[in-house]
């Protein structure tokens, strides 16, 4: 996923078409995110599957956060 691309998208307002580019090629995935936000701190994504927090890992596959309060 380009970051820098999915940043404009989300300054422009086009969240759908953002999340889009996110789960891009993952459509059929049991945990692709439905839904992210943004991070304050490093304003990076934080994408969530209902109300767990989800990341790719190192086979592109995504996967429930091993630490999903950040700490």
């Amino acid at each position: 996923m380009d970051l820098s691309l999915f940043k404009s998208l989300c300054k422009a307002g086009k969240f759908k078409d953002a999340l889009k580019l996110a789960t891009q090629g993952y459509e059929n995935d049991r945990l692709a995110p439905s839904r992210f936000s943004m991070d304050k701190k490093t304003g990076n994504p934080i994408f969530y599957r209902g109300n767990k927090r989800v990341e790719l890992n190192g086979d592109d596959e995504w996967q429930l956060a091993k630490n999903p309060h950040g700490f």
